[in-house]
């Protein structure tokens, strides 16, 4: 597959996660619907850019990493993986604390001990927290809690 199908592929597919999102959040409470309504519209607005981009011939080169196929297949599989285990330990660990391992796990998996790994991590882990801060204590959005938040 080239990179412009790749581009459209991922554009496309993740416009029609943040449309289903966004339309899903409608059985939420007027305050809890406001988080994944603006997560939804600020992806579906990233990759509708992305979109755009790739048309007019400015789409991101993604370069395929090291390793042989087998290598790569395993790791996208395994955050894969890794994202279907942090969605099914929110409702026993809840919101916050599953996105922290969640973000942290994929952060390991990505950057497999590059330069920055550690620090890029905590800013994750740092706007994670600061997100659930913001939603839960000032805005007093409920979120699933869990046996340990």
């Amino acid at each position: 597959m080239k990179q412009t199908a790749r581009n459209l592929t991922a554009a496309v597919l993740v416009m029609a996660v943040s449309a289903y999102w966004f339309v899903e959040s409608d059985g939420f409470r007027q305050l809890s619907r406001l988080f994944p309504r603006f997560i939804s519209a600020v992806v579906f607005i990233l990759a509708a850019v992305l979109a755009v981009l790739t048309f007019l011939g400015k789409g991101p080169v993604i370069r395929m990493s090291e390793g042989n196929p087998e290598s790569r297949h395993l790791r996208s599989g395994t955050l894969i993986a890794v994202l279907v285990v942090w969605t099914a330990l929110i409702p026993l660990l809840g919101l916050l604390t599953s996105s922290v391992l969640g973000v942290t796990a994929i952060g390991v998996l990505t950057f497999r001990a590059h330069i920055g790994t550690q620090r890029a991590i905590l800013i994750a882990v740092a706007v994670v927290v600061a997100f659930y801060l913001l939603f839960a204590v000032a805005l007093n959005v409920p979120f699933p809690r869990g046996i340990l938040i």
